[in-house]
């Protein structure tokens, strides 16, 4: 005989307390009444990858914490500040990524057209991805190994 079958609503929030990494698979059986194999069924091969999310969560709260008498105001002041620079982030994500997908519909009939797209592709990573130094130093070191004009004909 079949057993009853675990709501998804259910079988949602396991899978998402799994992803915080705050919980064992034996932790989230017992939280969510359900058998261990039911969590290891639905959590394998699912990665606890917002572990970071849940540290910058408790570091906030504990920030906020150290202004207890304002604190209402503050967090509301922070939110709003936080949504406003992740709209602006987001809009610029956006726009680069559009203009990478542009540039590369674009037909190249020349080396300045292949150039120009790629100068959009790297400024559309480097949008997407943030500028990383080590990134910053190959470059400036693979085009010092550029050959020019006056290294062949002296």
């Amino acid at each position: 005989m079949a057993g009853k079958a675990t709501p998804k609503e259910t079988v949602d929030k396991i899978v998402s307390a799994w992803r915080t990494g705050e919980y064992s698979q034996r932790e989230l059986a017992k939280k969510f009444k359900v058998s261990a194999g039911l969590v290891a069924k639905y959590t394998k091969g699912v990665e606890q990858d917002v572990s970071a999310i849940v540290s910058a969560g408790v570091q906030y709260k504990q920030g906020l914490a150290t202004h207890r008498e304002q604190s209402a105001h503050i967090a509301n002041a922070i939110e709003t500040a936080v949504d406003e620079r992740t709209k602006h982030i987001q809009f610029f994500t956006d726009a680069a990524v559009q203009n990478v997908q542009e540039a590369l519909r674009a037909p190249c009939e020349g080396q300045q057209d292949f150039k120009a797209r790629a100068d959009t592709i790297i400024k559309g990573k480097e949008t997407v991805l943030g500028k990383q130094p080590d990134t910053a130093i190959q470059i400036n070191n693979s085009q010092s190994s550029i050959p020019t004009l006056s290294d062949f004909y002296g």
